[in-house]
């Protein structure tokens, strides 16, 4: 690997060198107190930024908050700093800010996007109340508060602008450095996972609550810590130094920045500090130059400043993103290798069945989607289920992963599962494709597939800063069996490839491969020939029996006859929501009641 590919594979180079690039730029460009003073500034904006890159960017969490758990880390500090260290105010801060964002995420876990933001947006507004209204806490009338103690290290005093600012490059370091550590973690990719699809990712087991709410806790943290920082730092506090206009500023600066990469933040938050200084003559239509240029950079670069820079790169020849992916029928021609056996899951009846529904029911509003349906899975069995268009086919199979709300009983290797919880029945062994293949674009192939890994050991947030060995032991295990599953399926030349790059049979095989990684005891498979040609469905239906080999039982959801009759000994069949029936698949369609709900027209014509 030559000096130039090291430098772009290794962040962790780019970010010692971007912090020496800070101090050289302050020690040669920077002077006067004013100037030092914006400086500073900068790096404290950049910080409550990356703070709300974990929310957003990487969460997709609309947040209008951020400011305001700024406010509440400074007022915070100064309260419990007042006849103690600053670092006793500062641990006080991240206690208050993470303890209250985690209340907060746990409260409003339902609400939906806008729902989400609105409820922040009113988060922010009592905060600012209790800023301006709670005297006894903030430490002065209306939250005035002076005299905030300063930051100090064993008895040295961080009084001075220079000073303070080797104590901003650190915290913008650390906090950059725990993104960093992130995104070279499973955190990554299941947030992700989380943030596109959210209902696909528990279903593969991804702890989406846990996921969510422990980023809104990072970044509101983070922008906490910065606030104790800044207050100490200016030695006074203001309810409007932390009101919507910094609210609404940290948005614009990573919008202007660029919301896709951990640099996004370091970039707006310059923008946004010394553009006005550049514009000082229209200081006053500020607002309006801001509000343009966010609507510029939604309109014309929406991947930000960062996004400019890529493309410059591109035009002077650096590497862009993956090509297109070679077709189906190309890649991977090597052949169907088996995969280790499936995980045993103890608890149930050999010689029983595997899955069973009782009585399964889904209603939306009036409509009855799934009319009681019962049905049984047998161990290595495929099982064919069909019908016409809305017969509930899909419904069914959305009821039993917990998607939609559902009554009846499900029972899997002899394990009550709990219906209307997405992720419930990953718990016993049941991975599921769908009808439109839902793989996630934001990532390569490989780690789309290693989303439903059963090993969930040593993925966490905290494991992923503190215990990297131990987490990069499992994830060379995770990335083993997720590279099995891509050779199974012929990808595994498309392991790095981008997933947005893949056509749409490849990206059904991935979704398949995906299915298979996670060593399933049962899979769920909706329509898994739609779209393919004859010779595309013949591979899959010789992947599907292999896999059956293998000893994974199958539910297949298909309309073509002949691909049911060539991989399934059982059909069942429904009609507007209701079973049917079920059947060995040489006589199921001579069944006068399948011919009158599904095949029923040219028989009845005759």
């Amino acid at each position: 690997m030559s000096a130039a590919e090291r430098w772009r594979a290794s962040p962790y180079m780019r970010l010692a060198a971007f912090m020496v690039a800070v101090a050289l730029w302050r020690e040669v460009r920077v002077s006067g107190l004013a100037g030092e003073n914006t400086y500073n500034l900068w790096l404290f904006y950049a910080t409550v930024v990356v703070g709300f890159w974990f929310v957003f960017g990487l969460a997709g969490q609309f947040a209008f908050s951020q400011a305001a758990f700024a406010g509440l880390g400074g007022y915070a500090s100064n309260w419990a700093s007042r006849d103690n260290s600053f670092w006793v105010g500062l641990v006080f801060a991240v206690v208050v800010c993470g303890a209250l964002a985690a209340l907060f995420a746990l409260l409003v876990r339902r609400a939906s996007h806008f729902y989400f933001a609105i409820a922040t947006l009113a988060l922010g507004e009592i905060l600012h109340l209790l800023f301006t209204r709670w005297d006894a806490f903030t430490g002065g009338l209306g939250g005035e508060a002076i005299g905030i103690r300063p930051i100090s290290i064993n008895g040295y005093v961080f009084s001075t602008s220079t000073r303070v600012f080797w104590f901003l490059l650190a915290m913008l370091g650390l906090a950059l450095l725990a993104g960093m550590f992130l995104q070279r973690s499973p955190v990554l990719r299941e947030t992700i996972a989380t943030r596109d699809h959210e209902s696909v990712a528990a279903t593969l087991g991804t702890p989406v609550l846990r996921l969510r709410v422990s980023m809104f806790v990072l970044g509101s943290v983070v922008a906490g810590v910065s606030g104790a920082v800044f207050v100490a730092w200016k030695g006074f506090a203001t309810p409007d130094a932390f009101g919507l206009e910094l609210g609404i500023g940290v948005f614009l600066m990573l919008i202007l920045g660029g919301v896709e990469s951990l640099w996004g933040p370091v970039l707006g938050a310059a923008f946004y500090v010394y553009i006005p200084q550049w514009l000082h003559r229209f200081s006053e239509y500020k607002d309006v130059i801001y509000g343009g240029l966010l609507v510029v950079a939604v309109l014309v670069v929406p991947e930000g400043l960062v996004g400019i820079g890529r493309r410059l790169y591109r035009l002077r020849g650096g590497p862009g993103p993956p090509g297109l992916a070679p077709s189906l029928q190309t890649a991977g021609r090597g052949g169907l290798r088996p995969l280790r056996p499936s995980r045993s899951r103890s608890g149930g009846d050999p010689g029983g069945p595997v899955v069973t529904s009782e009585d399964v029911r889904v209603r939306f509003g009036g409509v009855v989607a799934v009319d009681g349906v019962s049905l049984s899975l047998a161990r290595e069995e495929i099982l064919g289920l069909v019908g016409p268009n809305g017969s509930g086919k899909s419904t069914f199979l959305n009821a039993l992963c917990g998607v939609v709300p559902a009554s009846g009983h499900v029972t899997v290797d002899g394990h009550r599962v709990p219906l209307g919880r997405p992720g419930a029945i990953r718990r016993f062994g049941v991975l599921r494709t769908y009808q439109a293949p839902q793989t996630y674009s934001h990532l390569s192939c490989l780690d789309d597939v290693m989303l439903s890994t059963a090993d969930r050991a040593a993925s966490g947030m905290f494991v992923s800063w503190l215990a990297r060995p131990v987490m990069h032991r499992h994830e060379r295990e995770r990335r083993e069996r997720a590279l099995d599953a891509l050779e199974r399926v012929g990808l595994a030349g498309l392991a790095d490839a981008s997933v947005a790059s893949l056509p749409y049979g490849q990206r059904r095989l991935l979704e398949l491969a995906r299915a298979i990684a996670g060593e399933p005891l049962v899979l769920l498979l909706d329509e898994p020939s739609a779209g393919l040609s004859a010779a595309e469905t013949d591979e899959i239906a010789a992947l599907l029996r292999s896999i059956r080999e293998d000893g994974t039982a199958l539910l297949v959801v298909d309309h073509k006859i002949d691909f049911i009759s060539a991989i399934a000994s059982r059909v069942a069949v429904l009609e507007l929501g209701a079973l049917v029936a079920v059947g060995d698949v040489s006589t199921i369609f001579d069944d006068p009641r399948v011919i009158d709900a599904y095949l029923g027209i040219e028989e009845h014509a005759g």
